[in-house]
């Protein structure tokens, strides 16, 4: 997932498939959020899980601040949009993946076993393959 970001006129993009664990730890003493409540968060407009939003991004394209610095920020001053957008190369190896993995499940009316020859009743036991010797007859 990637967010596109417009903070005071500049744009950001978060992409929201990566987040360290060092950027973990920040989003939970910051805000109290796990990421799993982030993104919640984050569908509910949270203003703590969206200026953690802005913080991240910001930090991310190599701007130096504090998260403190994001509390005179007016709403009016940022938009954002999420975009659910697999990278190419992903989506690449998706469609391969599928198109490559044959399908287990077998036509209609078969049953999914490899068929065998018929053996009649009065057949003689394979030597090779039988254990049991062959009847013999009685004196």
């Amino acid at each position: 997932m990637i967010v596109k970001l417009t903070v005071e006129g500049t744009q950001y993009e978060y992409d929201g498939d990566r987040l360290l664990v060092a950027e973990a730890r920040e989003l939970k003493a910051h805000t109290g959020f796990t990421p799993p409540k982030w993104f919640a968060a984050l569908d509910e407009s949270d203003p703590d899980a969206i200026a953690f939003l802005i913080y991240l991004a910001k930090k991310r394209a190599g701007e130096t601040l504090r998260f403190s610095d994001l509390d005179s920020l007016d709403y009016a001053d940022f938009e954002f949009e999420m975009e659910f957008v697999a990278p190419e190369a992903e989506q690449a190896a998706d469609q391969a993946e599928v198109q490559s993995e044959p399908d287990p499940t077998p036509a209609s009316g078969e049953t999914g076993t490899t068929p065998t020859p018929d053996t009649s009743a009065t057949s003689e036991p394979s030597p090779t393959t039988s254990s049991t010797p062959p009847p013999t007859s009685a004196p």
